[in-house]
């Protein structure tokens, strides 16, 4: 027995040594890079095949600045009286705007779309009750993909090709995410500001309920930007640390900032309680109406990590109404709500149903008997795939719904 132990022992070491030993040469080959919130790196190794790469630089640094490029045209970001956009040659420049002018809006995209916006004046903080109207159309997690999104809406009869709203007094629900990771944010959002105004003006509605995405950028948290926004932020900003640039560029200094900060992270219409992440059981120890829960969100956006007030602190950790996942069956940290958890929830707010975006399914789908809905998904990344669906309910029915037009029942 000895033996076998001793030689178990033995062989143990080598292959910790080997694996220790492949891990550092790893390192030396491919480097090693610490990355920090600020936007630099605590400690920078290139590794030797930046000897042979061209587009990196050789050595070792401490606290090395991260660097950030543009791609392409972008644009544009109101702040003030000026209006920035990024040239075709990817140089920034800004304009003065007058109150009354029209912003063209260009996409980087195969078909060069664009269209106009008008600033609007203010923006008010909305209601989170609403009756249910005879169409309603809910997407979530476009990630700043604008050709999916469009594509979406005019397939669906939201917007023409012009990108003008033709939905009448329908409503659609937009259910967070729609920034980061994507190329075209600002595209994306200016269209959700431009359909916001003109849904209004034939009595329809757009209603932008915010994500975790949304809320982290509110928090300077820049990782999921793409490298061009990192730059744009630090630019038009003027803060080095990328943190505090992302924060500014999301602020109540910014019309896209002030416009998305006057949100709601949980909406109800008609029986139908629309939030991006889910709700946890613990969220009934708190006696919290929707609009308590709107409220402390919205007043809290940049103190999650400092409050020192439970509530707050629960309805922006990764329980709340932002990042829980337990609606969505066993995942990492949450374990699945169970029904009578989940009846406890619809009975306290009064609703029949939850349609949740936040984590991936494979299809737009439903669970526990059609009451939770989910319609976060892998959406396509052009135009008119039928790889992007969303919710469609009409008269009382419950429809999947695709940017090709297609259209099938929901199964329960």
């Amino acid at each position: 027995m000895k033996k076998i132990l001793k030689y178990f022992l033995k062989i143990l070491k080598w292959l910790v040594l080997f694996v220790v030993g492949f891990y550092f040469l790893g390192i030396g080959i491919f480097g090693f890079k610490a990355i920090e919130p600020k936007g630099s790196y605590s400690i920078y190794w290139s590794g030797i095949e930046a000897l042979w790469d061209s587009e990196e630089e050789f050595g070792f640094w401490l606290d090395k600045k991260m660097n950030a490029s543009y791609n392409g045209a972008d644009g544009p970001y109101i702040i003030g009286d000026s209006v920035y956009f990024i040239s075709p040659e990817e140089k920034l420049f800004a304009e003065y705007l007058k109150a009354d002018d029209s912003i063209v809006v260009r996409v980087n995209n195969s078909r060069s779309d664009s269209f106009e916006i008008i600033r609007r004046k203010g923006h008010s903080i909305e209601s989170e009750i609403f009756d249910m109207p005879s169409r309603l159309l809910a997407i979530s997690d476009i990630e700043g993909n604008f050709d999916a999104f469009s594509g979406f809406l005019e397939q669906n009869g939201v917007i023409d090709k012009n990108f003008n709203w033709i939905f009448g007094d329908g409503h659609l629900v937009l259910l967070g995410d729609f920034v980061d990771r994507g190329e075209s944010v600002p595209q994306v959002l200016w269209l959700i500001y431009k359909l916001e105004q003109e849904a209004e003006k034939q009595d329809g509605k757009v209603h932008y309920i915010l994500g975790n995405h949304e809320v982290m950028n509110f928090q300077g948290k820049w990782g999921y930007n793409a490298e061009k926004y990192r730059k744009a932020s630090q630019e038009i900003s003027g803060f080095g640390d990328w943190r505090m640039a992302t924060k500014y560029m999301y602020s109540e200094n910014t019309d896209l900032g002030n416009w998305l900060r006057k949100k709601n992270v949980i909406e109800k219409i008609g029986s139908y309680i629309f939030v991006h992440a889910g709700l946890s059981p613990e969220l009934l120890d708190y006696h919290l109406k929707l609009s308590d829960i709107n409220q402390n969100c919205r007043s809290n956006w940049d103190h999650n990590d400092t409050s020192d007030n439970d509530t707050v602190k629960f309805l922006l950790g990764v329980k709340g109404p932002l990042w829980y996942r337990g609606m969505s069956g066993d995942h990492k940290q949450y374990t699945k709500i169970t029904d009578a958890e989940l009846l406890q929830i619809l009975d306290y707010y009064d609703a029949e149903k939850i349609v949740i975006g936040h984590t991936l399914a494979d299809d737009v789908t439903s669970d526990f008997e059609g009451k939770v809905i989910r319609i976060d998904l892998k959406h396509g990344k052009s135009k008119f795939s039928g790889e992007t669906k969303g919710l469609f309910i009409e008269n009382g029915l419950e429809y999947v719904v695709d940017d090709r037009g297609d259209r099938n029942g929901l199964k329960k």
